[in-house]
């Protein structure tokens, strides 16, 4: 919104809380930070120590938080980088949420164009649709 109308909007809310939890796990549960390294701290959801306790020091706290921070404000940044190139797609997609109100793959590669690569194998949505097609193959035979 902040590309399009000039401004953050509170409709945002729910998107930060699942990137913030989601960048958590990945920096203290999944080990995908170089900073925190290979070590995993799960929330505990057995425990009998109160919610507050981490089995880790504040120093290493500090290290998540900072580390979850500037992830996040990459992810933002290259988000608010892609949006502006894309503004007229994005301004498209917008106008035919307002029109039709549930977009499906067609509507998008109509806007969007082909994606610019191809799987190797069929995607779940392929097969899916396929499913479909081959359905109205059957119907239309007998």
């Amino acid at each position: 919104m902040q590309v399009l109308i000039g401004r953050i909007s509170t409709g945002a809310k729910d998107d930060l809380e699942k990137v913030t939890k989601m960048t958590y796990a990945q920096v203290a549960v999944y080990g995908f930070s170089d900073k925190v390294g290979l070590l995993s701290f799960p929330p505990r959801e057995d425990s009998f120590e109160p919610s507050n306790s981490k089995p880790y020091s504040s120093e290493t706290a500090a290290i998540i938080d900072n580390e979850v921070r500037e992830w996040v404000n990459k992810a933002y940044e290259r988000t608010l980088q892609l949006i502006q190139e894309h503004k007229e797609q994005v301004a498209q997609i917008a106008e035919l949420l307002l029109e039709i109100e549930v977009l499906h793959q067609d509507d998008l590669v109509r806007v969007l164009g082909q994606r610019p690569f191809k799987s190797c194998e069929p995607t779940n949505y392929d097969r899916f649709k396929q499913g479909f097609q081959d359905d109205e193959q059957k119907f239309a035979e007998s």
